[in-house]
């Protein structure tokens, strides 16, 4: 399976979209819920998808075309969409690595929603004006191996969608703030 430029671009758009509204109008006592001491509140989950779109997204946007493509890496991207698709599966907890893990970066949700934001629309602008055909460079995903460019925009994508189920079931976790 290979996906367009334009569908990775059509699938970042409307995940972004719908991760923001996710959460937009909870308030702060909401924000901060935890449905227990080992869960993420939704700032935690927040934070994490900011952080994960920063740092992905600027990986792909400043080291992917770096080099010329190389078959040995392209030839390991083969069939990963599938795996990527995982990712919609709440069945199992991925432990994040210790890099994209929460820590209190940004001070309010508001600050959050706008890095998020500018970091979802400069992958965006990147996907959409670049001159080269991005499925043909790969970068190392920390847990999925190689990905081509492509699959890192559909990675993005999916890693928002997996967060507004986690959203909803914190929001439908017992003892959540009315």
């Amino acid at each position: 399976m290979s996906m367009s430029r334009e569908t990775i671009v059509a699938i970042l758009r409307e995940t972004g979209a719908a991760w923001t509204a996710s959460f937009q109008n909870v308030n702060d006592t909401q924000f901060g819920f935890k449905p227990s001491p080992d869960r993420w509140s939704i700032a935690e989950t927040v934070e994490h998808v900011t952080i994960v779109e920063a740092s992905s997204g600027k990986l792909v946007r400043t080291r992917l075309t770096e080099q010329a493509p190389d078959p040995a890496a392209l030839a390991e991207t083969t069939g990963k969409e599938r795996i990527i698709e995982r990712l919609n599966k709440r069945d199992r907890v991925i432990p994040a690595p210790e890099l994209v893990q929460p820590k209190g970066r940004w001070a309010s949700k508001a600050e959050m929603i706008a890095a998020f934001e500018e970091r979802r629309k400069q992958t965006i602008d990147f996907i959409e004006s670049s001159t080269v055909d991005l499925s043909k460079y790969a970068l190392p995903h920390p847990l999925m191996g190689m990905l081509n460019g492509h699959q890192w925009g559909y990675f993005l994508a999916l890693h928002c969608r997996r967060h507004v189920d986690q959203v909803r079931e914190i929001m439908a976790s017992p003892g959540y703030p009315a």
